[in-house]
């Protein structure tokens, strides 16, 4: 194989590495949070609220152990997750 052809296999992995961390490391705009979970348990729930239509800034609320995740949008994602200081997912609702 050419050497350019290397560096250009190279070159290009090393840029969609730097890309997906890039992406992973952006912190959600929380608004309101009730919960007494970590920030970065608050920042995973946030996040995937966030990728399935939840609009930033978004707000946390827990009761009777379901998380509600609101936003600017009209989109809720409930997370059933218990009653413990840890979420145990146990399922999620979107609409």
């Amino acid at each position: 194989m050419k050497k350019t052809k290397i560096f250009a296999l190279l070159a290009g992995a090393a840029a969609l590495a730097f890309g997906v961390n890039a992406y992973a490391a952006k912190d959600i705009k929380v608004a309101a949070n009730n919960t007494a979970y970590t920030q970065d348990d608050v920042q995973k729930l946030a996040a995937t609220a966030v990728s399935m239509g939840v609009k930033e800034p978004v707000n946390l609320n827990l009761a009777g152990g379901s998380l509600t995740v609101s936003g600017s949008s009209a989109t809720k994602c409930v997370f059933k997750v218990g009653s413990g200081s840890k979420p145990q997912i146990q399922g999620v609702n979107c609409k």
